[in-house]
């Protein structure tokens, strides 16, 4: 048994390391890939930085474009104003060419009338030439003869006053008329200028108006893109926090590790150098004796006891993989495939079971009190702690480690000399 409580502390302490150097690998990775994320996360706060830019330019444009737009309709409204008082004004004026049109029409109607009478006047006085004193023998007396005759001329003199005033009116009411339809055809040209302007300032605003919708547009795609980086940047910010407090907390574990891989080592150091104070001591006693010195230790690797004959292969249908030493004092064996079944090599009892994840299941067999056999990378066995096994029984199948191939067993034979236990070559038991 002295030999089990040496060797089960050796493979501790020898799947500690294995386990501290993946746990360094592991949190390197883990350090890289917080690495990448918080690289992430920047990019993703400069495109978030970059947005807000572009909202903030795409804002000031909106709003210089909103007062433009007020500032069109405030210039819209007030042409459309002075539209409708240059309309109401062309339409007293059109109002005021009617009636003077009216009033020429009816003047020129009574001068009309009055050239008729004038006429008609002169017609008479013609035909009365010839009779020029018939007047005077129908006169009942000279008097009336002068009344008469002057009342004649009296009226003449009033046709002819009449209507040389009817034609001074109706001379003012023409230029009148004409000055009228001067300023109405200057009021509906700028009437006309006026909607002209109106028209190019409603094309203006249609374009500004198009010019708005298209940033609105713009800016939603914007700030869902916004949406979309901040939710990023929030999913790397919480994936960050993940990554780092698993990075802390597998450093923690690595220094645990580490103290326990110091733990170990001290302990084995003070187990050596109790080992050697012990056999330094054996030495003196050997010396004080008067005997004849001891003979050397055979050379390994030693022959195997009679009891147990040649060792089984532990992988059947398998081949060595790699020698041993060269990757440490145990043999590789690869087997078929992936699961390939263990068997026990020699007959014996299970000492001990250990489970690393990075290493599987660890079996370790008992044959003799000088020999032992240890399985690595089993998946979980098919054997207890403390149960018989024969030789060529199933221990289980490979592929339970992190760290080695799953067709693959490490196979170590342990024998005791004298007082050493070490580790030999297997291939000299097959």
């Amino acid at each position: 048994m002295r030999f089990w409580a040496w060797l089960f502390p050796f493979l501790a302490l020898l799947a500690l390391a294995q386990d501290t150097a993946t746990q360094e690998r592991r949190v390197k990775d883990l350090e890289a890939q917080a690495a990448r994320a918080k690289a992430l996360e920047q990019e993703a706060q400069a495109r978030i930085q970059k947005l807000n830019q572009e909202l903030a330019r795409l804002s000031k444009r909106v709003a210089d474009l909103l007062q433009e737009k007020a500032r069109l309709e405030k210039e819209i409204a007030r042409l459309e104003a002075e539209r409708s008082a240059l309309r109401q004004e062309i339409a007293r004026l059109e109002e005021a060419v009617r009636q003077t049109e009216a009033r020429i029409a009816k003047l020129e109607e009574d001068l009309l009338a009055l050239k008729e009478r004038l006429a008609s006047l002169m017609r008479s006085l013609h035909r009365e030439r010839a009779g020029r004193y018939l007047p005077l023998l129908r006169a009942e007396s000279f008097t009336d003869l002068a009344v008469r005759a002057r009342w004649v001329g009296y009226i003449s003199r009033q046709d002819t006053d009449l209507v040389r005033q009817l034609q001074a009116t109706l001379k003012a009411l023409s230029e009148e008329r004409e000055r009228l339809k001067l300023l109405l055809q200057n009021l509906s040209e700028k009437e006309r200028a006026l909607t002209e302007t109106q028209r190019k300032l409603e094309a203006e605003r249609r374009n500004l108006l198009a010019t708005l919708a298209f940033l609105r547009k713009e800016e939603e795609g914007k700030k869902a893109l916004l949406r979309d980086a901040l939710s990023e940047r929030q999913r790397l910010q919480n994936a960050l926090a993940q990554l780092q407090a698993r990075v802390l907390a597998e450093r923690q574990r690595l220094l645990e590790l580490r103290r326990q891989e110091e733990e170990r080592r001290r302990q084995e150091e003070e187990r050596r150098r109790e080992e050697a104070r012990r056999q330094e001591e054996a030495r003196r006693q050997a010396a004080l004796r008067p005997s004849p010195a001891p003979a050397q230790v055979v050379v390994p690797p030693p022959p195997l006891p009679a009891t147990v004959g040649r060792l089984a292969f532990p992988v059947p249908g398998g081949r060595v993989a790699v020698p041993y030493g060269q990757e440490g004092p145990f043999q590789v064996i690869a087997g078929p495939s992936p699961g390939s079944p263990v068997q026990a090599a020699a007959e014996g009892y299970v000492a001990g079971i250990l489970y690393l994840p990075n290493l599987g299941y660890t079996v370790m067999l008992v044959h003799t009190e000088t020999l032992s056999t240890v399985y690595t990378n089993l998946q979980e066995p098919l054997v207890a702690e403390g149960q018989k096994v024969s030789r060529g029984q199933l221990l289980g199948y490979t592929g339970g480690g992190l760290l080695i191939r799953p067709e693959e067993l490490e196979f170590r034979v342990a024998v005791r000399v004298g007082e050493e236990t070490r580790f030999v070559d297997p291939s000299a038991y097959y």
